[in-house]
């Protein structure tokens, strides 16, 4: 029997964890782990727990109850060891507007003694294109953002916290930051990246969280969702043929005559079985992020108690 555990360890883990203000609930109940070297989305509109979720990670907020730990470290009592093990990008962003560029990164290095500060150099003037000795109050919200980014991905640590990272940026340097998070996978860190792009995170991300009103409703498998086959067909006669067992066939939606069909697996067997059974016509295809997201925060979706969310 093989001794390798079926997914890597986990780093950042979640037990029940809570940030209630007075009645109301910023986060409620989050258990999550997020395993080392994958990169982890969080999803969800404003609102849902996604920022208030990185803030209690880092131990930049005290939970209600429930805990969460970074490398076994607590992020409340433990937060300062936390926060040497990670970089984090906020969502908005504050910097020295009488500092240059390059005055940003020194002090911004000089925290973690002066580790990174060449790469981040390279990084804002080789891919962001940067120019670095001017003052940071003559920069764009863009370039700011491109600078920060630039220091989030020289740090040398071990996580990377973005939070909507490329929410400032024009569509080149999107696929810039991209290609720094593949980097950086590549290089052994743990990524999450909280972003409302789905395209984006459907691209670089292994695991999906979504966030509905501060509470997790759905974690999903990127690399297994790859790998689903949306199948259109429509049958000849009145009655369609048994699914074969082995080809692990789920019926999402049927429409007179027309069966909409979820697929996992091999595509030979599936082709060779359609081949063997009256079909009028057939279309295969796949699904993208937006189509999960939409069934929590689309204008069809319900609650748990079937009530509409946007009541």
């Amino acid at each position: 029997m093989s001794l390798i555990p079926p997914h890597p360890p986990a780093l950042i883990v979640s037990d029940g964890l809570t940030k209630a203000y007075g009645p109301h609930y910023a986060l409620r109940e989050l258990s999550l782990e997020v395993r080392r070297g994958e990169v982890f989305g969080l999803l969800g509109p404003n609102g849902s727990g996604k920022t208030t979720t990185i803030r209690l990670w880092l131990g930049l907020m005290r939970p209600t109850r429930g805990k969460a730990t970074v490398f076994g470290f607590d992020c409340w009592s433990g937060g300062l060891q936390v926060r040497r093990l990670v970089s984090y990008l906020p969502g908005e962003l504050r910097m020295p507007g009488s500092l240059t560029g390059l005055g940003v990164l020194k002090f911004l290095s000089g925290l973690r003694d002066g580790e990174g500060l060449d790469r981040a150099e390279a990084i804002a003037d080789r891919v962001m294109k940067l120019d670095l000795g001017r003052k940071v109050r003559k920069y764009s919200t863009g370039m700011k953002q491109k600078l920060a980014l630039a220091q989030a991905f020289a740090d040398p640590v071990d996580v990377l916290i973005l939070d909507e990272p490329t929410s400032a940026l024009d569509p080149s340097a999107r696929l810039d930051v991209l290609n720094l998070v593949r980097e950086a996978k590549a290089a052994g860190q743990t990524v999450v990246f909280s972003g409302h792009v789905l395209s984006e995170v459907e691209a670089i991300c292994d695991r999906v969280a979504i966030l509905r009103r501060g509470r997790l409703v759905h974690v999903e498998d990127m690399h297994a969702r790859r790998s689903l086959r949306m199948i259109l067909v429509r049958f000849e006669g009145d009655a369609p043929p048994p699914f074969p067992e082995e080809l692990g066939l789920t019926l999402r939606r049927m429409r007179g005559p027309a069966f909409l069909l979820e697929h996992r697996g091999e595509l030979g067997p599936l082709l060779r079985w359609l081949a063997t059974v009256p079909v009028a016509d057939v279309a295969i295809g796949t699904e993208d992020l937006h189509a999960l997201y939409d069934e929590y925060h689309g204008p069809d979706a319900l609650d748990d108690d079937g009530e509409d969310p946007e009541r």
